[in-house]
């Protein structure tokens, strides 16, 4: 094996002589070429979009041969250090290798006229596919400012992207929480904040545009999650404000002053929820298990709320749910906080029900400024978890798994410290995951380019194909009050969710206490 292994790299380096005409003098490196991002030693998915990259060598001629097994499929020659691969040849080389490896081999003609050709990389190309189309928001990196803001939807198999919902269409608000039901681009919901303000759901062939304020609730919804069966959506409720820093390695923290979970029924118009959910303690980032069951969340205890924000934890818990009776049963705790040391955010559970990945770090739940927040992986056959190898030095957030429940995506801002990209690793039905890669980037100067964050990437199966328009006729019409359930919950005034009076002043309940 290890001398077909030579073979090949000897056949490839000796076609690279071919590149240019003539006799080359030619240095072979017995090191693997730098390029970026760091195409190595990844599982490609067999329909991703060609992987460009910019080769970090210095040249005035660059030849790359893309082979696989003894052959050599395409080569690309180049007088600039940027590659952009063709994308049908791409695609013909993924489909026909899909289950083995492909090889990247790579030489660069000096400034002195001798080609120097290096190691070949290797990266295998894995028969599972990945879902097709991501969803995210484009906002910048101010925080609190969102001139172009949107919701969009990029295809994964090649670099088309458009709008979804762009916020200059609806007087540059705020739009958030983008959120599909097990990735089905015809149902989706997402928040529009200001004016026109509300919740758009879109389910199928139902349409529902909502004021989601109650008399009975903290806030209208905030952090969402889709009961797999259509019916439900999980959503918080919360007292949120943010922290600026000008000075130290923090520059902005996000905290609720008080948070509880209420579910939204969609063919009832009716929100409810159990004193179990909506108590003195800070409820929050639901996320449904796959076959609806179970609804998981973080917690965080009421006495953190009179502490220093870097002493907010957040522990990682679940509840029963009977989509039928529409009863929760009684919470367990699933890992505490007291337990890592580190406080829990943005749980997610594979489709295939084995793993749940989340992200821990020194305090807080929304981490994404948080250069401490890495990802850990828990199996769900016995509750072990274990941090993963997949992180850096710099924040990871908003984990989202594929539909086949073989490719997880992750906001990273590893590339440069301030701005998320989604990235890509392959996990294996062990838990084992790959070396990550990112979103591939048509010309591979936009890594460095861009002024915008990837934020809250999600997989889904397809085009969303409401277009813009439709949704801005539906955003701008009038939006429908949802009705609070008060008759099946036994209110016991704890907090805005579940106070008996709506009319009771702020002032004298009890999360208002300094």
């Amino acid at each position: 094996m290890i001398r077909r292994i030579h073979l090949i790299i000897i056949t490839l380096l000796i076609g690279m002589v071919s590149c240019t005409p003539g006799k080359r003098e030619r240095t072979i490196q017995n090191t693997a070429p730098t390029i970026f991002p760091d195409y190595s030693g990844i599982i490609i998915p067999k329909n991703i979009a060609p992987l460009n990259f910019r080769i970090n060598h210095q040249g005035i001629k660059y030849c790359i041969i893309f082979g696989s097994r003894d052959e050599e499929n395409f080569k690309i020659v180049s007088k600039k250090a940027d590659i952009r691969i063709p994308e049908k040849k791409w695609r013909k080389l993924l489909t026909k290798n899909a289950g083995n490896f492909i090889t990247i081999s790579l030489c660069v003609k000096t400034n002195e006229g001798i080609w120097e050709c290096y190691k070949p990389i290797q990266n295998k190309i894995s028969s599972d596919r990945i879902d097709p189309y991501i969803a995210f928001r484009r906002i910048n990196a101010g925080m609190i400012f969102w001139e172009d803001m949107a919701i969009v939807q990029r295809n994964l198999e090649n670099f088309c992207e458009s709008d979804i919902i762009s916020n200059q269409n609806t007087g540059n608000n705020c739009m958030n929480c983008h959120t599909f039901r097990n990735r089905d681009p015809e149902s989706f919901m997402l928040h529009i904040r200001g004016v026109p303000g509300g919740t758009l759901i879109t389910n199928k062939n139902k349409t529902l545009w909502l004021n989601t304020k109650t008399p009975y609730t903290l806030s209208p919804f905030v952090y969402p999650a889709w009961h797999p069966n259509g019916r439900y959506i999980a959503f918080s409720t919360n007292k949120i404000h943010q922290n600026f820093f000008g000075t130290g390695h923090r520059n902005n923290h996000v905290r609720d002053d008080a948070s509880d979970l209420v579910v939204y029924d969609i063919d009832s118009n009716l929100a409810f929820t159990d004193p179990k959910i909506a108590t003195l303690d800070f409820e929050n980032m639901p996320a449904w298990s796959p076959d609806g069951r179970f609804l998981y969340y973080l917690r965080s205890k009421y006495e953190h709320k009179l502490m220093p924000d870097t002493s907010e934890m957040y522990d990682l818990m679940r509840i029963p749910f009977d989509p039928d009776t529409r009863k929760l049963g009684s919470p367990e705790m699933i890992l505490s906080s007291d337990e890592t040391g580190l406080s829990i955010s943005f749980p997610q559970l594979s489709p295939d029900g084995n793993f749940l990945v989340f992200c821990m770090a020194d305090y807080g739940y929304f981490n994404i400024n948080n250069t401490s927040s890495d990802l850990y992986l828990m199996n769900l056959s016995d509750m072990s978890y274990s941090k993963l190898d997949i992180n850096s030095d710099k924040t990871e957030s908003f984990p989202n798994w594929s539909d086949n429940s073989r490719w997880l995506m992750f906001a990273s801002k590893r590339i440069d410290g301030m701005y998320t990209l989604p990235h890509f690793a392959y996990v294996d039905s062990t838990g084992k995951v790959s070396k990550p890669f990112p979103l591939p980037m048509k010309d591979p100067e936009a890594y460095f380019t861009r002024l915008t964050n990837f934020n809250r990437p999600a997989f889904i199966k397809g085009k969303v194909t409401l277009t813009q328009n439709e949704l801005l006729k539906i955003v701008y019409s009038k939006n429908r009050d949802v009705i609070f359930d008060t008759l099946n919950v036994d209110i016991d005034a704890l907090t805005r969710a579940t106070i008996t009076n709506p009319t009771t002043p702020e002032t004298s309940l009890p999360y208002m206490r300094d």
